[in-house]
């Protein structure tokens, strides 16, 4: 796992090594540069395989030049695959077949690869560029490109030593922060800066950008029996991670006590030799504490436990995660994210968790609550009234929208589905801003869930392509990486999301099949546990020990100021939250950490 960075078209030592320095969180143990007149690479290694010889940038046959971040988990069978066609190896790790796979098979190499990644290949033979990252996003890729250079890096904040990089916010990508939490890919926050998205690579040559998409998730549902499936999950997570226990460096497993991260700590037990080293964080709030069935996970397979306890001190914190995460980020859990690799990092330098079984294994509620909306659409009409649909909505976090819901039966469910993701709906965005790229905020959830029939595999689908690499995935990478963590997702390897997405919509409702696959494994208490996520006491924070930190930064003269908001919608949102006439977490929480990230990047010019 490591930081990489670039410059295509302009040679400047000065800012390649400060590029380099400003990623070195993710690379602490070596470093490495290449510099051409047309070309330069920079590197910051965190060494995880090959601890001798994988230093970069890596070459093959001297004219194809390499940086990497990431693991590739099939590149014994590549290597063995390559040395078969005549390429020498001179070393073990496995960033080489990357190098030689290039030469061998040019851009179809990614396509190859059973990892996760990003790369950047230089080739001097025709003066191009490659870049590309890995099926799901797990791994970053920045770049801007100006009709004349090429930069790229791991992280935004290596881009911006470029004096060149403006710091202007699209006004696109603001309201696509408004409505779901981040900015998704391929615009960032900055205007004129893109990041790479996931299953596509990009090549630069002769000034000009190619672009191609070489994998998507895809659906496609097979009438099994549920043993049937079960069979199928059973043995492909199993595989997984089996393929992710592959280090050279000590790795353990963060456990929430949910299903996802016990079946990948009990898989671990069942490989492993040694016992698991475990890592739990939790809350002082009772409500939101999850270490008791972490601790009850722990204790059935014996493993070596560690937790952190997260006080109501997040003000600490939060100026950090805004430097950090380079844009806006409104994913409350990067707090616990960050406390949890923070002590992670002091025992292993990797770590295994449940990222992407939710997405995949039909978790979350809201599927519920699609899926109902679904079957009150196709029922009689008689049958819409709202006393009849409000039981079928769902409770929890949804529970509260169903009187919204129920108003929005008549619309097609893609629109239903994005109202359930949105922290801005349409009613409460123009509140703060004009609006005036509703069509593109909406399209973002409503394009790619029209392209599936079944609705629970529709908003798993679209969770996949939208949510699960633009927030999830972000979240963990920063956090860790902050940290020099490296962190990897057994669910999200291909052949575990192809067998979810295998699974008929009304089968996998809350993990029925995952549960299924797993029964004899975990412990009753934790198959029979409701799902509560990764949730954080945010609603008493900001009336709590956030409240003066709220209100300084959202009603304070820089933020009126700076004109991205109406002021009057702000103190709206402020007042009725305090006075606790609505729950506005939600969206508080968004500005806040956009204040938070605006005076760090936008005010502060920071360069640090």
């Amino acid at each position: 796992m490591c930081g990489i960075c670039g410059i295509v078209g302009e040679k400047r030592p000065d800012l390649l090594r400060r590029m380099m320095d400003v990623l070195k969180h993710r690379g602490p143990d070596d470093e490495g540069a290449r510099e051409t007149d047309a070309a330069s690479l920079g590197f910051r290694r965190l060494s995880i395989i090959d601890l001798a010889g994988g230093h970069q940038p890596m070459t093959g046959c001297a004219d194809v030049w390499l940086v990497f971040n990431g693991e590739i988990y099939n590149y014994h069978e590549l290597r063995s695959d390559l040395e078969g066609l005549g390429h020498p190896f001179r070393t073990k790790s496995d960033s080489e077949v990357i190098v030689h796979g290039f030469e061998q098979w040019g851009t179809d190499v990614v396509a190859r690869l059973d990892g996760m990644f990003a790369f950047a290949v230089w080739d001097e033979r025709d003066r191009s560029l490659l870049l590309a990252r890995d099926r799901l996003g797990k791994k970053p890729l920045w770049y801007r490109h100006d009709g004349e250079r090429l930069i790229f890096a791991s992280e935004g904040k290596a881009l911006l030593q470029h004096p060149d990089v403006g710091r202007r916010i699209d006004p696109v990508a603001l309201e696509l922060f408004l409505a779901y939490n981040h900015v998704p890919a391929p615009r960032s926050i900055y205007d004129g800066v893109a990041k790479l998205e996931p299953g596509h690579w990009l090549r630069f040559r002769h000034r000009k950008l190619e672009k191609q998409r070489y994998w998507e998730p895809v659906v496609e549902i097979v009438e099994r029996r549920p043993e049937a499936h079960a069979d199928r999950v059973f043995h492909a997570v199993s595989e997984a991670v089996r393929k992710r226990l592959m280090s050279d460096v000590p790795l353990g497993a963060f456990l929430s006590g949910g299903i996802d991260s016990s079946i990948i700590v009990g898989l671990m037990s069942m490989i492993s030799r040694a016992p698991v080293r475990t890592f739990s964080v939790g809350f002082e709030d009772v409500e939101f504490n999850e270490l008791d069935p972490a601790r009850a996970v722990a204790k059935h397979f014996r493993t070596e436990h560690q937790e952190f306890v997260v006080k109501a001190d997040a003000a600490a914190v939060l100026p950090k995660l805004a430097w950090q995460y380079d844009e806006p980020f409104g994913d409350s859990s990067a707090v616990p994210t960050w406390h949890v690799s923070q002590m992670t990092a002091k025992h292993v330098k990797v770590a295994l968790s449940g990222d992407g079984g939710d997405e995949v294994f039909g978790g979350y509620v809201r599927y519920e609550a699609v899926s109902k909306s679904a079957r009150i659409q196709g029922a009689p009409l008689g049958t819409i009234a709202a006393k009849v649909a409000a039981p079928f909505i769902g409770g929890g976090k949804y529970g509260k929208r169903k009187k919204r819901l129920l108003g929005m039966m008549d619309r097609p469910l893609a629109e239903i589905y994005r109202d359930l993701m949105s922290a801005f709906g349409d009613d409460r965005i123009e509140l703060i801003v004009d609006g005036r790229h509703a069509g593109e905020v909406a399209r973002h959830i409503e394009e790619p869930f029209g392209r599936v029939a079944d609705p629970v595999a529709a908003a798993g689908y679209v969770d996949l392509l939208t949510y699960l690499p633009g927030d999830l995935l972000v979240k963990v990478d920063i956090a860790s990486m902050a940290h020099s963590l490296e962190v990897r997702c057994p669910f999200l390897d291909p052949a575990v999301v192809a067998s979810g997405m295998s699974i008929p919509g009304g089968q996998k409702l809350g993990k029925a099949v995952l549960k299924r696959a797993f029964r004899a494994m975990l412990p009753k208490a934790i198959l029979d546990r409701p799902k509560q996520g990764f949730a954080v006491p945010v609603a008493k924070w900001l009336r709590g020990p956030l409240k003066e930190m709220m209100q300084d930064l959202l009603l304070g003269r820089r933020a009126r100021e700076r004109g991205l908001f109406k002021p009057a919608g702000v103190k709206q949102l402020v007042d009725e939250h305090l006075s606790e006439k609505a729950d506005h977490q939600d969206r508080l929480w968004l500005l806040l950490v956009f204040e938070l990230w605006a005076r760090e990047w936008l005010d502060g010019n920071s360069s640090q």
